[in-house]
């Protein structure tokens, strides 16, 4: 159906899963629910979705496993991931991040804000989202963002991002040679009331830098502060290491 948004569940707890579906069903959603990770797994291969909805604790994998592998499908880089779960410590959301993961919701929620994270994560990873717009760095090798198509392109080769990766990024590229703070890039890219840690930008940054490569030097970390793009030749110092997360 023109228009629909296929959504996949996973989730091993039969109650949760019928939860999850139920609150995401819609003439809007094709909403499909399976209880393994294996089964996830070959679905997405399969029938290449818009979104995951995941429980962080699957019975034959675990969520992070899971997301690991989706992204390294690159005919998956379109999938949007949301994980929930019932036991969420401060290092298990920086994982679930730093595995790919675009939001992250703790059980128990209410339906309306499962379906507004949802549609959140849908509505960025979009290929069509935003209106055209094409940002290109000076940086060697040469970074080119365009909005339009979600993509990113380094020398010319188009990278795989997930669509957090992409929202900070572009963030960071339209701010070029100035510095943004974590919690402007948090109100951005997670909205306004959103109660993510800074270690979650951080962690997005990383990713970003080892996706980039040679490139990865043009997302500078200014310490205490944030982070800047830089507008052209090499970049300072990188320090945008684990050390950081305290700054």
């Amino acid at each position: 159906m023109a228009g629909t948004s296929r959504i996949l569940v996973a989730d091993g707890d039969i109650e949760w899963r019928a939860r999850i579906a139920g609150g995401l069903a819609s003439p809007a959603h094709e909403v499909v629910a399976v209880a393994e990770g294996h089964e996830a797994l070959a679905f997405a291969q399969r029938e290449k979705p818009d979104l995951l909805v995941t429980e962080l604790a699957l019975p034959d994998v675990t969520g992070l496993g899971l997301c690991r592998l989706l992204r390294e499908d690159p005919a998956l880089g379109h999938l949007g991931i949301l994980m929930v779960t019932s036991n969420a410590s401060e290092i298990d959301r920086v994982l679930a991040f730093e595995s790919g993961v675009d939001d992250f919701l703790a059980k128990p929620f209410f339906a309306r804000e499962l379906l507004s994270r949802a549609t959140a994560v849908l509505r960025r990873s979009a290929p069509g989202r935003e209106r055209s717009r094409r940002v290109v760095s000076a940086f060697q090798p040469a970074v080119s963002l365009h909005e339009n198509s979600g993509s990113v392109l380094v020398a010319g080769a188009r990278l795989e991002l997930t669509p957090r990766e992409f929202q900070l990024l572009s963030a960071l590229m339209r701010e070029s040679g100035r510095v943004v703070s974590r919690l402007q890039l948090i109100r951005t890219v997670w909205g306004s009331d959103s109660q993510q840690a800074e270690r979650v930008v951080d962690a997005h940054i990383k990713s970003i830098r080892r996706k980039l490569g040679d490139a990865g030097d043009c997302v500078e970390t200014v310490r205490g502060v944030g982070y800047r793009y830089a507008e052209t030749g090499a970049a300072s110092s990188r320090t945008g290491t684990d050390a950081e997360f305290h700054g």
